[in-house]
C-alpha cells in the first residue's frame, strides 16, 4: 500500500509536465500499477481485522475513507484548477498523498500472529463458485456505470457551459452522498443478514439513472439525481466487500478481493472506453442510455447467477446427510454465507 501512495505521487507530478497522449497514457499506466497494489491489499487487510459481526461497519468506514476522498478531490481540484490552473490541481494532488504517505510510514501497525497453516490459493479454488462470479460480474456493471458518469459527464457538462468549479460541486455532491450512505449501509448489512439484494437493486437502480443523466436541464434536478446516484452506488459497494470477503477463507481472501478489485477497474476501463464511440456519432443521451443498459443487463446476469447459486445451495442441504466440517471447504460468497442465505444458519 505505501509503494502504491508514493507511485501515486510520481505520477501526479508527472501529469503536468507532459501532454502528448502516449505519454500519458504512460503516465495513467503507472497510476494503474499503484491501484492495483494498493485496492486488494486494502480491502484484504479489513477483512483479515474485522470480527465477524462488525464486517459491515468495518468496510462501510473503509470505503467511507475511499470514496469520501474520491467526491472531495474533484471539488477540490476544481476550485484549484479555477484559480491557479489545471497544472497546479495535479501538484496540490501529489501533495495530498504525500501527506498520507507520511502519515502511513508513521503509523505503527500490529501484524496479525502467524496462523501454522496457510496454503497459498489459486484460481482453480474459487473458478467454479457462481457466488463469487456474481460478486465479480455485479462490479464490473457498478464501475462501467460509473465509468460512464465520471469520464464523460465533465465533457457534457462542458459543453453546456459549465465552470470547472460548478462541475466539480456536481461531483462533490456525488461523492458526499456516496460516502454518507456507506455506514448506515454497513449496519443495516450487519443487521439484516443479507447483502445480495442491495448489491444487486442498488446498482440496477444506479443504471436507471445513468441513462436520466443528459436530461436533466436545471441545476436541481441534475444535483438530485447524482445524490441519489452516490447513495446508490455506495450501499451496493458496501454489500458487495461484505460478501464476497468474509466468506472466502484466509488463503482465497487476497484472491476473491484481488479479482474484486480487478473487475471494478475493469469496468471504470470499459465504461470509459466503449462508450467514448457511441458518444461521439450518437451523442451524450445515446452514450449513457447504453451505459445504463450495459450496467443493468450485467447486473441481471448477476443476479441469475446468484440465484443458481441459491439452488444449488438449497439442493445440497437437502440431500445431505451429515454437516460439513467448515474447515475443510470454504464457503461460497454469495451461497453459503449467512450474509446471503436469508438468515438461515
Amino acid at each position: 500500500m505505501l509503494a502504491a501512495m508514493a507511485l501515486s505521487v510520481a505520477t501526479s507530478l508527472l501529469l503536468p509536465l507532459f501532454e502528448s497522449e502516449y505519454a500519458l497514457v504512460a503516465i495513467y499506466g503507472l497510476a494503474g500499477l499503484g491501484v492495483a497494489a494498493f485496492t486488494p491489499s486494502a480491502l484484504s487487510l479489513v477483512g483479515d481485522a474485522a470480527p465477524p459481526s462488525k464486517i459491515g461497519h468495518a468496510y462501510a468506514w473503509y470505503s467511507t475513507a475511499h470514496y469520501g476522498a474520491i467526491g472531495i478531490g474533484p471539488f477540490l481540484g476544481g476550485v484549484v484548477a479555477e484559480w491557479w490552473g489545471y497544472r497546479a490541481a495535479f501538484v496540490g494532488s501529489a501533495v495530498g498523498i504525500g501527506i498520507a504517505l507520511g502519515v502511513g510510514l508513521a503509523t505503527p501497525v500490529r501484524p496479525k500472529a502467524p496462523t501454522s497453516e496457510r496454503p497459498g490459493a489459486t484460481f482453480a479454488d474459487v473458478r467454479n463458485d457462481p457466488g463469487i462470479w456474481a460478486g465479480w460480474i455485479v462490479a464490473v456493471s457498478g464501475l462501467l456505470i460509473q465509468g460512464v458518469v465520471f469520464t464523460f459527464f465533465p465533457l457534457l457538462a462542458h459543453e453546456r457551459g459549465s465552470t470547472p468549479a460548478g462541475i466539480g460541486l456536481v461531483f462533490l455532491v456525488l461523492g458526499l452522498s456516496n460516502t454518507l450512505a456507506r455506514v448506515p449501509a454497513g449496519w443495516l448489512v450487519d443487521r439484516s443478514g443479507r447483502s445480495a439484494p442491495y448489491a444487486i437493486g442498488g446498482i440496477l437502480a444506479a443504471s436507471l439513472i445513468t441513462a436520466l443523466l443528459p436530461h436533466a436541464n436545471d441545476q436541481v434536478t441534475l444535483l438530485t439525481l447524482v445524490a441519489v446516484f452516490g447513495g446508490l452506488s455506495g450501499i451496493a459497494f458496501v454489500a458487495l466487500s461484505v460478501g464476497l470477503a468474509p466468506s472466502t477463507t484466509p488463503a482465497t481472501r487476497g484472491l476473491v478481493m484481488g479479482g474484486y478489485s480487478t473487475a471494478l477497474y475493469l469496468g471504470l476501463a470499459i465504461g470509459s472506453f466503449a462508450l467514448g464511440p457511441v458518444i461521439t456519432h450518437r451523442g451524450y443521451a445515446a452514450g449513457f442510455a447504453a451505459g445504463g443498459i450495459a450496467g443493468a443487463v450485467g447486473t441481471l446476469v448477476a443476479a441469475l447467477l446468484f440465484w443458481r447459486s441459491l439452488i444449488s445451495s438449497s439442493r445440497s442441504a437437502v440431500t445431505a446427510s451429515e454437516p460439513v466440517n467448515e474447515s475443510e471447504t470454504a464457503p461460497s460468497s454469495f451461497n453459503s454465507s449467512p450474509k446471503f442465505r436469508n438468515g438461515q444458519q
